[in-house]
């Protein structure tokens, strides 16, 4: 009997920890939410103006035949001047070679997205992103951006290869 009851005590607390957690959860979820909402704000952020779904086509477009030809000193020329003052075509080079011989050449490609990433030294920046399929698998080519007054440069490209 009163191995009974020793189990039916723990029984009822466990039931009223359960009990406290759902009333609690609800308020735990408005407070994560109230940190996603932010986010969710800036996510929101228009791109520029002098940015449009055509011009990011020719930029891709000019990523995926520098890159397939392998013309390192054409890719490093996507760059705008922020991001070449921080890297050099041999880089770019050794780099992209690397890459290339994992994924190799970009075929089709198709616009997903873009995401608005804050503002930071006076520049609003972006990242664009696209699916693409590669000759060994899928994955994104993502051209990150920075605007200074009214005036976009592109200042990275990231290539990922997400499937084999």
């Amino acid at each position: 009997m009163e191995n009974r009851l020793k189990r039916i005590e723990v029984a009822i607390i466990i039931l009223l920890v359960l009990a406290v957690i759902n009333i609690a959860q609800p308020f735990i979820a408005k407070i994560s939410s109230n940190g996603s909402d932010s986010t969710n704000q800036i996510e929101l952020k228009e791109l520029p103006s002098d940015v449009s779904k055509d011009i990011l086509n020719k930029i891709v477009y000019k990523v995926k035949t520098d890159f397939n030809r392998s013309n390192w000193e054409g890719l490093f020329n996507v760059f705008g001047d922020f991001a070449k003052s921080q890297t050099t075509v041999e880089e770019i080079e050794q780099t992209f070679n690397k890459l290339k011989s994992a994924t190799g050449n970009i075929g089709t490609y198709a616009y997903s997205h873009y995401e608005y990433e804050g503002e930071g030294n006076g520049a609003d920046w972006f990242q664009v992103q696209y699916k693409c399929r590669f000759d060994n698998g899928k994955g994104t080519i993502k051209v990150s951006t920075r605007t200074v007054d009214g005036v976009t440069e592109v200042v990275g490209i990231k290539i990922n290869l997400e499937e084999l």
